[in-house]
């Protein structure tokens, strides 16, 4: 083969891999917004019901999605409209470290923190220690009463103010 078709052969072949990556993040990206849609409504209908005692039934199935830390407390800050997620990730730094962007998704009663897992290298063995880390985000309005709920479970996670 000449030299001009193995460099068409590996354009195509760069191509490809790119439009499969991008599949697979768009698709990951789908089923995950479809959870965190499905969690505030499946709250929105509890709290339709029962008011202020609102207790979502847990996600069911629980989301699977890899990447997705679970948020295991928030902290609310003065202003009522930043919040700090604690959960526990890999390093901050090295090959074996990730970072974790956040956003939250807001309705009428709830607010749901995503946290996404970018790992800095792939395919490599990392130990399996884990790291207190946190995010912060800010929302649109005050927390006020509504509640934090965790994005892979559905259920409200604790809520602490800043000192």
């Amino acid at each position: 083969m000449t030299r001009k078709r193995w460099a068409v052969v590996i354009a195509l072949a760069a191509v490809l891999s790119l439009v499969a990556l991008a599949w697979v993040t768009t698709e990951h990206d789908r089923r995950l917004d479809r959870h965190v849609r499905q969690t505030l409504e499946r709250y929105e209908q509890a709290f339709a019901r029962d008011g202020a005692r609102a207790a979502p039934a847990p996600a069911a199935p629980v989301l699977q999605v890899p990447f997705v830390p679970f948020v295991e407390k928030v902290i609310v800050h003065h202003d009522g409209r930043t919040l700090t997620a604690e959960f526990t990730g890999a390093r901050a730094t090295g090959p074996c470290g990730a970072d974790y962007p956040a956003r939250a998704v807001e309705s009428e009663h709830a607010a749901v923190i995503v946290v996404e897992e970018r790992p800095h290298e792939g395919g490599r063995v990392c130990s399996a220690m884990g790291y207190l880390r946190q995010v912060t985000v800010r929302l649109s309005s005050p927390l006020g009463s509504r509640t934090v709920l965790e994005v892979k479970s559905g259920m409200p996670v604790p809520v602490d103010l800043a000192e």
